[in-house]
């Protein structure tokens, strides 16, 4: 189960103007000295929350309905993968496919290079014919043009 905090409106409003972000803002959270890189997400109405995850709570000593002393600051580190040679290798020839690759969300990435990259290069090899057909069934699906529907 997810738990969440509410990140007060001033905080949210200061740490939204000082990323120069809107929407998900990237953070390292800090409870007595434990530290977890987390973004802050929407809440609507412009304010902000945090996941509050096993990490924090076990810091905190603190769970559902309690109070919890959290530092936030912009986490200004980059969290992008590095792209496995392979793969880099196999979506320079192929532009679409890169397109497809470069539209992925940024948390459908992350877990798309996780899957991929295996410290094996033979597991490697067997991935990247699976990696680029799901990059190709995505480019296929895609809706084209305004208000088109998907391809069949």
């Amino acid at each position: 189960m997810l738990r969440y905090v509410d990140v007060p409106e001033e905080i949210g409003r200061a740490l939204e103007k000082e990323s120069g972000k809107k929407k998900h803002i990237p953070v390292v959270a800090t409870v007595n000295r434990r530290s977890t890189r987390t973004t802050l997400v929407p809440a609507g109405g412009g304010r902000y929350r945090l996941q509050f995850n096993a990490t924090l709570r076990k810091a905190a000593r603190a769970d559902v309905g309690e109070v919890a002393g959290i530092e936030l600051k912009i986490d200004r580190e980059p969290r992008d993968l590095p792209v496995a040679p392979e793969l880099e290798a196999a979506l320079k020839g192929r532009p679409k496919l890169r397109k497809e690759f470069e539209r992925l969300p940024p948390g459908g990435r992350m877990q798309f290079l996780r899957w991929f990259s295996a410290k094996s290069a033979e597991v490697r090899k067997k991935r990247l014919a699976r990696a680029l057909e799901v990059l190709l069934e995505r480019s296929l699906l895609r809706p084209r043009g305004r208000g088109a529907r998907p391809r069949e």
